[in-house]
């Protein structure tokens, strides 16, 4: 079984090769799977369960290069772009 460090690691690589950078805004668009509401969504290990569960792109994402999301806590992207991975151009904020 893979450590968190080794997975975030992977996690990381993925989300950078289903990505193209936008080199206007820099922004890293999502290229894989997008869900009914327009955002990049992706299959990840829960941590805690060590089960897979869909998440949205820039949630994993932040995941991977950031860290863990409080609870009661949702990312977005700062930058406005609903497909938008860089985790530079994401934030926390509350609901």
């Amino acid at each position: 079984m893979l450590d968190s460090t080794d997975y975030n690691l992977r996690l990381q690589q993925k989300i950078k090769d289903t990505s193209k950078i936008n080199p206007g805004y820099d922004c890293w668009m999502w290229l894989g799977q997008i869900s009914n509401s327009g955002r990049g969504r992706i299959n990840i290990r829960d941590t805690e369960t060590h089960c897979h569960k869909v998440v949205s792109a820039e949630t994993a994402s932040y995941l991977a290069f950031n860290g863990e999301i409080a609870e009661g806590k949702l990312v977005r992207q700062t930058c406005g772009e609903r497909t938008c991975v860089n985790p530079e151009h994401l934030e926390l904020f509350e609901l």
